[in-house]
């Protein structure tokens, strides 16, 4: 149909079923001036200053840069508030969201799954042959360095300690397990958090716009994830908003690595030189010397600086963590890998889809449940790579040109999740092993108050029992007491972990900022200099905004953060996997991207004064359009149409008058929303109707949600594409009933002859 709307950057020749590639990178695509296909689709504002020449999205940087800063302000002038309220929002979603966070990954990780042993998974990110950009070794260390970071220092030793130590909020089994149990479900919770389901949201992202970009010629920013479903919109005020989320986002997320390093290394320090103390005056002393030190990395770029960085990142973890290995217990930390990858295996499932719906309620008679866990761990870790996504998935994506999917998704579902958990192996069962020689030594955390016993303390019970109480110590002490417990090498260990520290929290903020940079300038891969350095500082002003409202408690601050931003874009990457899937179907030629589209696209209804007009109609009255189309899609009798708009009108109303009576009758605002998820369901089933008939894109899910979120778009959508077809089926008969008649005349003129 002429008047449907075409995806111009998607041109595929049918007969050859391959793709005619619009350009050869994302530069030339966004930014070529004349380009056929692109003429500055984008919003963009370019022009020099100085010396210095800029390029961005005004509505994105300035929006998102507002907002960003905004947040600064408030965390900085009035740490207190800012701090009780974003808590808030934390305990809010852990409530009322899990069930979200959890069960999606698991979807997504099948998602993947079938992906990588379908037919798509030979298609190549790139052009048929195309060979991969960077070598495997630094491919993967790029991989890792950017994927994981900071965070395997910290956690690396805490994590499986916490949830070994007995306690009402640190343990998931507490008190269920003897000890020996514990140790392994500590290991075993530690694997899930950092396996499959955490690296999943990376894969799906870059595998996205790997395709999008590097066969499509789609610029590398968040906003082209959506073009398989939106068409050229995303190249508006739509995709705008996309990418300023996903700045956003990406920046919570690297500022709470960012933050969870500084903290790290500012107690590795503080133990090198007793003048330099633990305070929050100091990380943030030391966030922006290491943000000067990112400034220049950024600037250099993904070839020489991030690299080369990623390579010395990879091999300074990797010397420390074989000289771990080497030093403790060899052969029980190869006997706890192997079985603890055998026990990730079989609880696979189990664990990914476990909510902890009885403990969080917090009314086990017994007593023996942790209600606190899951806001603690899952859910935070969830969030924290969840709001990774949009930067790691990007830079994924970037370096993987001229890789096929399935040895995209090989290398970043294997490889890296291997060394990751040879790594939680052997740092945490190090920390395990000292954790219950302590026990047996009866060390305990009173111990280590001063104040009770004056004669013991940390450093008497370091020197007399050669061992530490894990469980009683802070988390940022926890790597550095496992690693200086091997003799003279211990002090060459810690100052070697406080470079990688320093090195991988430089890695994380480089690759963070470098993506910002891009996103805020339409996809431009290489961004000028000044808004590079602009990113970077704002970085580092919102780690340590979070560190100021946090205070004392700055790791909650932290993982507050995460669990917001990532909650927002969890959604997106839900519509992200329906993309995917469209994109590889046309890719492999299985569908046809021109035919079965909408007349009118889900966000084009105030584009004129009669959709602005019928918009507003719907958005208060749904039931007249609804019940209209319903009757005319049955081919019903005008006495249709009343019934319908009553049955319509009741349920509508109905919610609004049970919210209202919430006032009156506690609870019946319940029913309200019972009634609407009905309405819902039935303006599906006319949607649904509506698609089969005229055989257009889409299926019941895309149904159901678009109704939930935009009602009043997607009732006027089916609306004007009943019109349209009736219309045009009146046309095409009257056309035929003309031809036969004008086919009659003529013959009967020819035997009058």
């Amino acid at each position: 149909m002429e008047h449907r709307n075409t995806q111009k950057a998607f041109l595929v020749d049918r007969k050859q079923k391959k793709v005619c590639h619009v350009t050869n990178t994302c530069a030339k695509t966004i930014f070529k001036k004349d380009s056929e296909l692109n003429n500055d689709r984008c919003l963009n504002v370019k022009g020099k200053f100085g010396p210095f020449q800029f390029y961005f999205n005004p509505l994105t940087t300035c929006l998102s840069a507002v907002v960003i800063w905004a947040f600064v302000v408030w965390c900085i002038y009035n740490p207190i508030e800012s701090y009780n309220e974003i808590s808030k929002w934390k305990i809010w979603i852990t409530h009322k969201w899990t069930w979200l966070y959890i069960g999606t990954r698991d979807v997504w990780a099948l998602f993947i799954i079938v992906i990588y042993f379908s037919k798509y998974s030979s298609i190549k990110l790139g052009k048929d042959d195309e060979k991969p950009e960077f070598s495997d070794a630094s491919y993967f260390t790029m991989l890792f360095s950017a994927g994981i970071g900071v965070g395997l220092f910290y956690f690396g030793v805490a994590e499986p300690v916490y949830h070994y130590a007995p306690g009402r909020d640190r343990n998931r089994y507490w008190g269920r397990y003897n000890d020996n149990q514990r140790a392994q479900d500590a290991i075993n919770l530690s694997f899930f958090h950092w396996g499959i389901h955490g690296w999943i949201v990376y894969v799906l992202i870059g595998l996205l716009l790997g395709v999008l970009s590097h066969r499509r010629g789609l610029p590398m920013t968040m906003r082209s994830c959506f073009y398989p479903l939106l068409g050229d919109k995303v190249f508006g005020l739509f995709g705008d908003f996309i990418d300023t989320m996903s700045i956003i986002c990406t920046m919570l997320g690297v500022c709470t690595s960012l933050g969870l390093g500084v903290i790290q290394l500012n107690s590795g320090l503080s133990r090198l030189h007793k003048s330099i103390e633990e305070s929050v005056s100091n990380q943030i002393i030391i966030i922006w010397c290491v943000t000067i030190v990112t400034t220049a990395s950024v600037i250099s770029g993904v070839k020489f600086g991030i690299k080369w960085l990623s390579e010395i990142c990879f091999m300074v973890g990797t010397v420390l963590l074989l000289v771990v290995f080497f030093s403790d217990d060899t052969w029980f930390l190869l006997n706890l890998f192997v079985q603890s990858c055998g026990y990730y295996a079989q609880n696979f499932i189990e664990v990914g889809f476990h909510t902890d719906a009885f403990e969080m309620k917090g009314d086990a008679p017994d007593g023996k449940q942790a209600p606190g866990w899951m806001d603690a761990w899952t859910l935070f870790y969830w969030g924290w790579w969840v709001s990774w996504s949009p930067f790691v998935g990007m830079f994924f994506a970037k370096i993987s040109r001229g890789r096929t999917i399935k040895e995209f998704i090989t290398y970043t579902l294997t490889v890296p999740i291997f060394y990751t958990f040879l790594w939680l192996t052997v740092f945490g069962g190090a920390g395990l092993a000292m954790e219950r020689k302590a026990e047996v030594l009866n060390i305990s955390c009173e111990m280590y108050n001063t104040s009770l016993f004056p004669n013991y303390g940390p450093k008497y019970i370091k020197e007399t029992f050669g061992v530490h109480r894990l469980s009683c110590r802070l988390s940022t002490d926890m790597w550095f007491d496992v690693i200086e417990q091997y003799g003279e090498i211990g002090s060459a260990l810690h100052v070697l972990s406080i470079v990688g520290l320093i090195l991988y929290f430089i890695t994380s903020s480089d690759s963070g900022s470098l993506v910002i940079d891009c996103l805020s300038a339409n996809g431009n891969p290489d961004p000028p200099i000044l808004q590079r350095v602009f990113w970077s500082f704002t970085e580092g002003a919102t780690a340590t905004a979070l560190l100021k409202a946090g205070g004392k408690n700055a790791l909650v601050a932290l993982q507050t953060a995460s669990v917001c931003a990532g909650l927002p874009y969890t959604f997106i990457l839900n519509f992200a996997c329906v993309s995917l899937w469209r994109i590889l179907k046309i890719e492999a030629g299985d569908l046809d991207e021109e035919a079965g589209k909408w007349r009118v696209g889900l966000f084009e209804c105030f584009t004129t004064k009669l959709r602005f007009k019928n918009t507003l109609l719907t958005t208060i009255a749904p039931w007249y359009l609804l019940a209209e189309t319903a009757t005319k899609i049955e081919a019903k009798k005008k006495a249709y149409f009343t019934a319908y708009s009553i049955f319509y009108a009741f349920l509508f109303y109905g919610w609004i008058t049970l919210m209202v009576c919430e006032t009156i009758v506690d609870g019946i605002s319940y029913v309200g929303w019972v009634i609407l998820v009905i309405f819902f369901g039935y303006a599906c089933r006319v949607r649904g109707s509506v698609r089969e008939k005229y055989k257009l894109q889409g299926n019941i899910v895309e149904d159901f949600f678009s109704l939930c979120l935009l009602y009043p778009c997607a009732i006027l959508q089916i609306h004007e594409q009943v019109d349209y077809e009736l219309k045009t089926n009146l046309f095409t008969g009257l056309e035929q009933c003309i031809t036969q008649k004008q086919i009659s005349v003529n013959q009967n003129t020819q035997s009058d002859v």
